[in-house]
């Protein structure tokens, strides 16, 4: 399913972000990503491909208050996709085995993120960064996704939450009951589950780690001979679920235009 049609990888656009589907920690601003040839990789910090710099990186504002995206929640998902990121979600807490029984009876899902915390930088401090930074012009991430054919995206803001909502129903509608105390049972005391006030089919998840779910980025190029950043279009990449392999602590893919592309490193 292309990006454009995929409500698990769009939720997020009209809010200028892009989609983690699997989300989980270790994102973050001024960190770096490659597409060339079809291949999009993690690459690394921003300060990697510098040489002499000018002064301090950009300061990362961190744990910001995210008004505008508590409450938000995705489409109807298929029961598939949405028991993966879910499954996902509860992996980076070490629970989650066996979470698939307890939504049996339900055919789509969707999720709700509340205690979204933001960090981030001033895209404007990156741009003047990397215009007075000495950059290595022998570095191979620079010759081949910015003097090359390639695009160089760098991270400027993530958001995190360590509450996932997640609301079942059955096909044709109705609404999935959920027995909290099985799924306690499933999850152990990794995480907290709650059932939401007379919704018997949605609950929530609560852990104590902060999983990035969605970030923005912008374009690394050249413009008169500076590196400078351009605009990158929300919903243009979307970090996803590997579905060939299923889902591992630790393993991460990006989706883009063209599909499921592998990516290494985070």
């Amino acid at each position: 399913m292309g990006l454009c049609t995929d409500p698990a990888t769009t939720y997020l656009k009209r809010l200028g972000y892009n989609v983690v589907r699997l989300p989980r920690e270790n994102i973050q601003p001024l960190h770096l990503l490659g597409r060339q040839n079809g291949t999009v990789e993690y690459l690394g910090s921003l300060e990697k491909l510098i040489t002499r710099p000018p002064a301090d990186p950009p300061v990362t504002t961190r744990d910001q208050a995210a008004a505008g995206i508590n409450g938000q929640k995705t489409d109807n998902l298929s029961l598939s996709i949405g028991i993966n990121i879910l499954k996902g979600i509860l992996a980076q807490f070490g629970a989650g085995a066996g979470i698939e029984a307890q939504y049996q009876q339900a055919r789509k899902v969707r999720f709700e993120f509340s205690n979204v915390l933001a960090d981030s930088v001033e895209p404007l401090a990156v741009g003047q960064f990397l215009k007075k930074a000495e950059v290595d012009a022998d570095n191979p991430v620079l010759k081949q996704y910015v003097l090359g054919k390639g695009r160089l995206y760098v991270i400027t803001e993530v958001i995190k939450s360590n509450e996932f909502t997640v609301s079942a129903e059955k096909s044709g509608g109705g609404d999935v009951q959920l027995d909290v105390p099985q799924l306690q049972d499933v999850v152990g005391g990794k995480l907290k589950v709650e059932a939401s006030a007379g919704q018997q089919n949605t609950v929530t998840y609560k852990g104590d780690k902060q999983l990035v779910f969605g970030f923005k980025c912008f374009e690394v190029g050249v413009k008169d001979g500076d590196i400078t950043l351009f605009t990158a279009q929300p919903g243009a990449v979307a970090m996803a679920i590997n579905s060939s392999t299923g889902v591992v602590p630790g393993d991460s893919t990006l989706l883009d235009e063209g599909g499921l592309l592998e990516l290494e490193g985070i």
